[in-house]
């Protein structure tokens, strides 16, 4: 059995960007969230992307061409451009989830899985075009100030 060093994965072998603090820079870990997102939520492009994350498909081309700049060594005209600290919480809070679902899935019978996972991909694109909602109160719980 290998034993890995610190700054190694099981999968890669490799630090992995996304979850190194050190020695990777904000660019390299939004590049390597955006991936890991599009990958788990099978993503054809960077617009279902751009949709789960809540960001603008523009901003994530300019975070990829910024990034390409930087791999080449070539000179970037543009403003430097990085996910915003919210489009970095859905990203994770997108992975948490599949990750977790996963992890539920595998403890289900093999037959009930395509059908969990059917429902529960088709409740998540029903709730990709609704409006989100505003945090509701239970009443009898609103705060002291706001009750009459």
């Amino acid at each position: 059995m290998r034993i890995f060093a610190d700054d190694e994965t099981v999968m890669s072998g490799k630090r992995d960007p996304l979850f190194t603090v050190f020695d990777t820079t904000d660019l390299e870990r939004d590049i390597a969230l955006m991936d890991r997102v599009k990958e788990k939520y099978g993503a054809k492009s960077d617009l279902r992307l751009a949709k789960l994350i809540g960001a603008n498909k523009t901003v994530l081309s300019e975070i990829r061409s910024y990034a390409k700049a930087v791999a080449t060594g070539k000179p970037y005209d543009g403003k430097p451009r990085t996910l915003t600290g919210f489009q970095r919480l859905r990203g994770f809070d997108r992975l948490g989830y599949a990750w977790a679902r996963d992890a539920l899935l595998a403890a289900f019978p093999t037959a009930y899985r395509e059908e969990l996972l059917n429902s529960d991909n088709e409740r998540i694109e029903s709730r990709e075009g609704a409006d989100l909602e505003e945090p509701g109160v239970v009443p009898g719980h609103e705060h002291p100030s706001a009750a009459g």
